[in-house]
């Protein structure tokens, strides 16, 4: 064999390797796209040239007519679905509908006193408590009932003082200041005569009760609410009441009071209040606060009579959460309670509803959930022996019960899902389908 013809062969098994290469490449290439959009359908097989118009045939094979290959019903609609997006599936549907759904939550709470019926009894003047004539929290008492005795060094000198002037005979104008200041501290015009009249002062001082209600000695039971309370200072009989708005905080070292125990001046001896209203403090889901507005009725059922829907005015949502970690916020509704049957702490549960609105309710198995989103297989046609073409899409629900969920947004009226969204989706569909 001569050069040219070493050649020429070295050339020609090139030719064939380059040949066989590029037949294997769109082979394979094919390969791929066919398995791409492979859809996985059920039906019958029919000419592709229409011979015998829309006769089908249940198996696979030629065409008795022109001895083309039948090919599926769907063969060519197959081309239409997108791999990822698009199923085909003979499976039920449910028709959408229109409704307006009054949706509602229930939450739990527990009852707790309206600080804004709050009476606090302060003291005028530091002392020592000498004698409890009421031992406990939350017993009834009436207006004017004694409540305990204070003894105070700072208002027997105050008291001395006085008799002082009385016997020098001072100027009126002087005694008239000292009879006012007594009246500040909390001394009668009757025990200011019996102080100039005998000469002589009691040691201790009765602190009486302002009005009927429960007295409350201990400040551990006013909780952190930032309520507005109407504090009205009263020992003994004194007509002067003050008008102020005082933040109650919860968990402050409140101390029971007891008789040998010193009080400061401006301490909170005891508060009264006649529980006609209370609060139910609710605590609620952070994503539904903004639907709860002031003066809003809400019904109510205590643990105590379970039987009997109370109705409640909610008050004020509170601005920071309950819990950093569950992200709840707390409601506070007035409820009226004009014979003291609702009891401090006893548990409540609350019906909120919430804004109307309009949605479809399908079953719960329609909707597949991943992560914080939620999707459907909505039918957007039906092959030529009936297997529907199913589409997947986001949508947005809002109330969900046992069986049901509704659809606030991404289907329109009398579109068509398939019944059960979890078997036709595969996590496939949602990397590369959205």
């Amino acid at each position: 064999m001569n050069t040219r013809q070493k050649l020429n062969s070295q050339i020609s098994i090139i030719l064939f390797l380059l040949l066989v290469s590029v037949f294997s490449s769109c082979k394979n290439e094919n390969d791929k796209q066919g398995h791409e959009n492979h859809v996985q359908v059920e039906g019958d097989y029919i000419c592709p040239m229409r011979c015998e118009g829309e006769k089908t045939y249940p198996q696979p094979g030629n065409c008795p007519v022109c001895k083309m290959k039948l090919q599926l019903v769907e063969e060519e609609l197959v081309q239409t679905v997108s791999p990822n997006k698009q199923v085909l599936s003979r499976q039920a549907t449910v028709k959408l509908q229109t409704e307006n759904n009054a949706q509602s939550i229930k939450a739990q709470g527990f009852i707790d006193y309206d600080r804004n019926r709050n009476q606090n009894v302060s003291a005028r003047f530091g002392g020592r408590i000498e004698k409890l004539y009421v031992k406990y929290n939350l017993k009834f008492v009436n207006k004017g009932d004694k409540i305990l005795e204070l003894y105070s060094p700072e208002l027997n000198t105050i008291q001395e003082q006085h008799l002082f002037l009385l016997k020098t005979e001072t100027e009126k104008t002087l005694l008239e200041q000292s009879r006012e200041k007594l009246k500040l501290l909390g001394i009668t015009e009757q025990q200011i005569s019996t102080l100039e009249n005998k000469g002589t002062f009691a040691q201790s001082i009765s602190v009486y009760s302002p009005a009927s209600g429960y007295i409350f000695f201990n400040s551990e039971t006013q909780p952190n609410t930032g309520a507005e309370a109407t504090q009205q200072t009263s020992m003994n009989s004194m007509s002067m009441s003050a008008n102020t708005s005082v933040t109650q905080t919860s968990g402050s070292a409140g101390v029971q009071i007891r008789e040998g125990m010193y009080v400061n001046k401006g301490e909170t001896l005891f508060s009264i209040n006649d529980l006609q209203t209370v609060w139910a403090i609710i605590s609620i889901p952070s994503e539904n606060h903004s639907s709860f507005q002031p003066n809003k009725q809400i019904n109510i059922v205590s643990e105590l009579f379970s039987a009997q829907i109370l109705k409640g005015k909610i008050l004020l949502t509170e601005k920071t959460f309950e819990d950093k970690q569950q992200r709840f916020v707390r409601v506070r509704i007035e409820l009226p309670n004009p014979k003291a049957l609702l009891k401090l702490n006893s548990l409540v549960t609350a019906e909120f509803p919430l804004a109307s609105k309009t949605g479809f309710q399908v079953p719960t198995s329609a909707v597949y959930r991943t992560g914080m989103n939620a999707f459907v297989w909505v039918k957007t046609g039906t092959t030529k022996n009936g297997t529907g073409i199913f589409e997947i899409r986001k949508v947005t629900t809002g109330a969900t019960s046992n069986e049901t969920i509704t659809i606030l947004n991404g289907l329109a009226p009398d579109e068509e899902i398939a019944l059960h969204a979890g078997a036709l989706t595969d996590s496939e569909t949602f990397l590369n389908g959205n």
